[in-house]
């Protein structure tokens, strides 16, 4: 009887070793993470939901308030960006008030200055005016020179200026005879030339017959084609004045 006594109490301390053994293997194990225990699924339903981001990529985590707050501020911000909006519209729809830049300066005479040397500077200040003549008589612009070899596709023509102002602009016209004096054709111009009073200006006009190897006969004609030779006479219809 003291026998079985002695193997069941023998036993029984080899089990409690065993357990204890187990239990240092398995606290030494979780120690050094080998082991965790995961959560059951009835333990996650009792935490509060909350929105976990993975922080390594730089990703945060916020709570219901937080997220509320958030979206009052982006509401608040989207407010503001469109009373600004309506602002800039009224600006560019306002009627723009002329700057003082844009106001005319008037000029002021300053006391003890010279009344002619005032009109001196008004005078220089204001641009050259021009008279445009219509009612002209032949000898008012005359021609002076008038050449075209039958090799030239321009004539070369001068202008003589028999009035006491300066020309700045002609209109008028060349036509065209052959040496018999029958009208060949004709050509309308018009030229902005500068001629002072009494001078005569050379300039360059659109020659007769060309292609057809005409040539103005006191210039030189083709060998081959003697008699294409023409005569030319000028007429005034307008011109400018300074």
């Amino acid at each position: 009887m003291d026998d079985e006594r002695t193997e069941n109490h023998g036993g029984f301390i080899k089990v409690l070793l065993f357990l204890v053994v187990v239990a240092i293997i398995v606290v030494v194990l979780w120690a050094t993470g080998l082991i965790r225990w995961e959560s059951t699924p009835s333990d996650m339903e009792q935490e509060e939901p909350e929105l976990v981001i993975d922080p390594v990529q730089g990703d945060f985590v916020v709570s219901e308030a937080e997220w509320n707050a958030l979206q009052s501020e982006v509401r608040q911000l989207h407010r503001e960006v469109n009373q600004l909006k309506a602002d800039a519209a009224k600006a560019a729809t306002a009627p723009r008030q002329s700057s003082p830049a844009n106001k005319p300066v008037q000029q002021t005479a300053h006391a003890g200055s010279n009344p002619s040397q005032q009109a001196t500077q008004a005078t220089s200040t204001k641009p050259a005016s021009t008279t445009t003549v219509t009612q002209v008589t032949q000898n008012d612009i005359t021609l002076a020179k008038y050449s075209q070899d039958w090799t030239d596709a321009e004539a070369n023509v001068g202008f003589k200026n028999n009035l006491a102002q300066t020309v700045t602009f002609i209109s008028g016209r060349m036509i065209y005879y052959d040496m018999s004096g029958n009208m060949l054709d004709y050509q309308d111009f018009t030229k902005s030339i500068i001629i002072e009073p009494g001078m005569v200006k050379n300039t360059k006009l659109e020659g007769y017959g060309h292609d057809e190897w005409y040539a103005y006969y006191q210039s030189q004609t083709a060998a081959s084609k003697p008699d294409r030779k023409y005569k030319v006479k000028f007429e005034l219809k307008s011109y400018k004045l300074k």
